[in-house]
């Protein structure tokens, strides 16, 4: 997370908190795209952290590719959009 703590919703442009781990739920915030292998927001804490931890990079897709075709990916019980 780096020195983040706030960061600019996409949709809203409006500043708002990032995702806490700590007193968060993820699943409130997020969903994977119906492929799994993107994060979606689902609000604007949620949006706002994958913009500003860049969550959706070509790298972090690629591990998550790799992951997928040994059925690493998505994590169990994650929500995933139809």
């Amino acid at each position: 997370k780096w020195n983040h703590v706030t960061g600019i919703d996409p949709e809203s442009a409006q500043q708002v908190a990032l995702f806490n781990p700590r007193c968060d739920h993820w699943s409130e915030h997020f969903i994977w795209s119906n492929d799994g292998l993107y994060i979606v927001g689902l609000t604007p804490i949620g949006r706002a952290t994958i913009a500003t931890l860049e969550l959706n990079r070509d790298r972090v897709i690629n591990i998550r590719a790799a992951d997928k075709e040994v059925d690493r990916h998505p994590p169990i019980g994650d929500r995933i959009q139809s």
